[in-house]
């Protein structure tokens, strides 16, 4: 509000030292703020300038507080009626521009982002938009902005924007990533795990919706343009004894470490394409829109609740929901190492039936191996 009223901070210490008191002359005023009694006068003269201290009735040396609602009150007013002015102006410019865009085509208002960094601007602009609620779908690679660096997330929840987030477990297995999750959840954003996530996405209060392309390659934001792996253009990819993968020459790591670094990329020929830089596209409402607001309902009502023990590991909620006795069965004959060939004969149906039912077992809960529904069946107590 001060700065509204262009004050700076030795003269609001000076109102508000003065809106305590009946009135103060220039020495009294000086030995509150630590001032001389020549920088207390100068200030004294300046706030009455500004209309927020007069001098007191029969006394040039006295001053007391002008009313705040009367000193600061017209000036918030004025600023008030600039804001309107400029939010009519942007809602006139934002019909125009979707009325162009709709007049080239787009039956939809959709529009496409192209980059890491104009990815990055829209989602940072996209969250403080919203006024009530966000939702998103999450799953690796991160194209612009990983989750340990999204720190508008955690200032949009403290302002009440409610956050709901769906999560692939792959996005939950680099322990950096899983602490900050962590902490979005503990700052109050209802987090779930589904078994599969098909695309990434953001929608801010069901009016704009952020869809990042499928077939876009992972960019660092801080690396330079064109290069997928982010390190400097100039940066070593390796030796005799070690590359960028972390492991052997020749050896290109783990591929399902999110970790693992990228093997050497071997210096592109003349004729090579460019790497197509990242992109999204922003869906305003519209069919479109409304048939991505209901994938996302359903994907979160199929999906299980995230909780995240103390040491930042994570986990599904316990479901009340138990698997039919026969699904048990088929359970117990498949921890006991029997082939699915086998377990047919013990069941007496047919191997793409048992198969069936495994995947099906699978997708009850919310997992995607059968080492993984094994570790489930135990923890949710199913055998």
């Amino acid at each position: 509000m001060f700065e509204t009223a262009s004050l700076n901070s030795v003269e609001v210490r000076a109102y508000r030292s003065l809106v305590r008191v009946p009135e103060a002359t220039p020495s009294q005023l000086a030995s509150r703020l630590g001032l001389s009694g020549r920088e207390a006068a100068r200030l004294l003269d300046t706030l009455e300038a500004k209309g927020l201290v007069s001098r007191a009735e029969g006394s040039a040396h006295r001053f007391r507080a002008s009313p705040p609602d009367l000193a600061l009150g017209p000036l918030l007013l004025s600023r008030q009626q600039e804001l309107q002015a400029a939010q009519s102006v942007m809602a006139e410019l934002t019909e125009e521009y979707h009325s162009e865009a709709r007049s080239r085509g787009s039956g939809e208002a959709v529009e496409t982002v192209t980059g890491a960094q104009a990815m990055a601007r829209t989602f940072d602009q996209l969250q403080r938009g919203a006024r009530d609620e966000i939702l998103a779908l999450c799953k690796p690679p991160n194209m612009a902005v990983p989750s340990r660096g999204n720190d508008t997330q955690l200032e949009v929840l403290a302002s009440g924007v409610t956050y709901r987030a769906v999560y692939e477990p792959s996005a939950l297995e680099v322990p950096p990533e899983v602490y900050r999750i962590r902490e979005f959840v503990e700052s109050g954003e209802q987090a779930r795990v589904a078994a599969e996530v098909p695309v990434k996405m953001v929608v801010a209060d069901r009016q704009l919706a952020m869809l990042v392309s499928p077939f876009a390659r992972a960019v660092d934001v801080g690396g330079p343009t064109g290069d997928p792996t982010g390190r400097p253009t100039d940066a070593p990819t390796g030796d005799a004894t070690g590359d960028a993968a972390g492991g052997p020459t020749g050896d290109p790591g783990d591929p399902g470490d999110p970790l693992a670094q990228p093997p050497p990329v071997p210096a592109a020929r003349p004729s090579a394409e460019p790497t197509p830089e990242p992109s999204a596209v922003l869906v305003r409402p519209g069919a479109l829109l409304d048939a991505l607001i209901a994938f996302f309902e359903s994907l979160w009502a199929g999906a299980s609740p995230l909780v995240l023990t103390e040491d930042g590991l994570d986990g599904a909620a316990v479901s009340d929901r138990t698997p039919p006795s026969e699904d048990l069965l088929l359970l117990s004959l498949l921890l006991t190492g029997l082939t699915d060939t086998a377990i047919a004969g013990q069941l007496g149906t047919s191997l793409r039936t048992v198969q069936r039912r495994i995947r099906d077992l699978i997708a009850f809960a919310g997992v995607r191996t059968r080492m993984q529904l094994a570790w489930e069946a135990s923890r949710r107590g199913w055998l």
